[in-house]
């Protein structure tokens, strides 16, 4: 079982987040998940992923708040998560075997079990923490991108060590 989650994880190289429910657990800490969003999303970055934010969530100050991040892709009013992001996922040359993505809710289903790794957040409904990857077990959107992106690093470490 390790070892298959090895040969997904050496091939990630996008990193997608739901936003309500996962990087945002209450619509009043905007502001908190934008600053702990704003510190950690570099370290992705700097390690050569992409990294973005898709979401059901219509456009509004808090998602225009969130295009202000540079090199944060961010795609919302997007129902049909599969559709949105095979359209992104398309226009950067890449494909669902390249794509991690965490969601926590029904809605997400369909794109969980399309990407190349999947994960939900410790809380998610039980019906999506059955079907993915990995579940994070941190709960503040700080702790929950730095848990994923140490988990990654070390798991690529290990692969090469196999």
């Amino acid at each position: 079982m390790k070892s298959d989650l090895l040969g997904k994880i050496k091939n990630i190289k996008v990193f997608l987040f739901d936003l309500e429910g996962v990087l945002l657990k209450d619509k009043s800490l905007c502001g908190l998940c934008f600053d702990q969003l704003s510190s950690v999303y570099k370290e992705y970055k700097e390690d050569g992923l992409m990294f973005g934010i898709i979401t059901a969530r219509k456009e509004d100050q808090f998602i225009d708040k969130l295009k202000t991040l540079e090199g944060c892709e961010v795609i919302f009013s997007s129902l049909d998560k599969v559709s949105a992001a095979d359209r992104f996922l398309r226009e950067h040359g890449f494909g669902f075997r390249d794509l991690f993505y965490m969601g926590d809710d029904i809605l997400d289903i369909p794109l969980l079990e399309r990407c190349g790794f999947s994960a939900a957040p410790h809380n998610a409904r039980r019906e999506v923490k059955r079907i993915v990857d990995f579940i994070v077990q941190n709960d503040d959107c700080r702790g929950l991108l730095k848990e994923i992106i140490t988990y990654f690093k070390q798991s690529k470490e290990e692969a090469s060590f196999a």
